[in-house]
């Protein structure tokens, strides 16, 4: 079930370079959204008399408070849309319908977990990572980015008790290289508790962020056997799988086709056909 909301915007904060968090009051969306979910938002104010920009944008549920009815979202600006966002302010009210799509899977308590997020991909992960500390599970997150500065995510997800491993394309923070570097380190029990040997003990790998490094964060589950699922990220005009813009082929054999904003924008890592040469591309 979903919701289309007037919310006001209580805040619309530059974190970094041409990167923004905006937080808004949805009750209904907050009291119903799941992580890997996300809201399809107008980007323009209703005090704006314009059809310009027409359609609506996704984001993924980055933080959400259901005691106090509200929700938030991490975006960069890209564009014209995004261009326009940045400039709402707090007071304001967008029109927002949410929570779309289907969300990740939830582990047993207790259950040891790994997310891998790239850029801007670190958004659904840190919703999820709040929901898996509070089903008491081992949360260890490796998270990239092309410096340090853009590492936006990384207070929220301590606070919220996750362990976090860093990358920088850089080298301003963390191992300096690509965030699917520290795979290897973990295939050799660092810097998490996941492996004692060729045996993970890992229960599910979630991620998200560029194709090729989801690409690379599947080929090391499948070989090690542990199951995982992708947030995945496209154009959509509607976001409730009627105009079908979204589609996505599936890897089952048969050339059948998927809705990225209705069937997913998760996806099992095995569901997804992430093309020849899968996992030797890493970005």
């Amino acid at each position: 079930m979903f919701f289309l909301e007037n919310a006001e915007i209580i805040r619309n904060d530059r974190v970094a370079d041409g990167i923004y968090e905006l937080e808004c009051s949805a009750s209904e969306i907050a009291g119903n959204g799941d992580p890997g979910q996300f809201v399809h938002m107008e980007v323009k104010p209703y005090s704006v008399e314009s059809v310009s920009p027409l359609l609506r944008r996704p984001f993924s549920l980055y933080g959400v408070t259901r005691e106090q009815g509200t929700i938030s979202i991490l975006y960069r600006i890209r564009g014209k849309g995004t261009s326009i966002l940045a400039q709402v302010k707090p007071g304001e009210y967008l029109s927002v319908l949410g929570p779309l799509g289907r969300g990740f899977t939830l582990p047993a308590e207790g259950s040891a977990t790994l997310l891998v997020g790239g850029g801007m991909g670190i958004a659904p992960l840190v919703y999820l990572a709040d929901r898996l500390v509070r089903l008491s599970c081992d949360v260890n997150v490796l998270y990239g980015a092309e410096t340090a500065s853009e590492l936006v995510a990384l207070d929220k997800l301590q606070q919220e008790g996750a362990k976090c491993h860093i990358a920088t394309m850089d080298g301003s923070r963390g191992y300096k290289g690509l965030v699917t570097d520290l795979l290897t380190c973990i295939s050799e029990g660092e810097p998490t508790r996941m492996s004692t040997g060729k045996q993970a003990c890992t229960d599910i790998v979630y991620s998200c962020g560029p194709l090729e490094m989801m690409a690379h964060v599947a080929k090391f589950a499948k070989e090690r056997g542990i199951p995982g699922e992708v947030s995945l990220e496209s154009y959509m005009a509607c976001g409730v799988g009627v105009c079908l813009g979204c589609a996505l082929r599936l890897r089952n054999g048969d050339a059948s086709y998927a809705k990225v904003c209705s069937d997913g924008p998760v996806f099992s890592m095995a569901e997804v056909e992430f093309g020849a040469g899968e996992g030797e591309v890493r970005q």
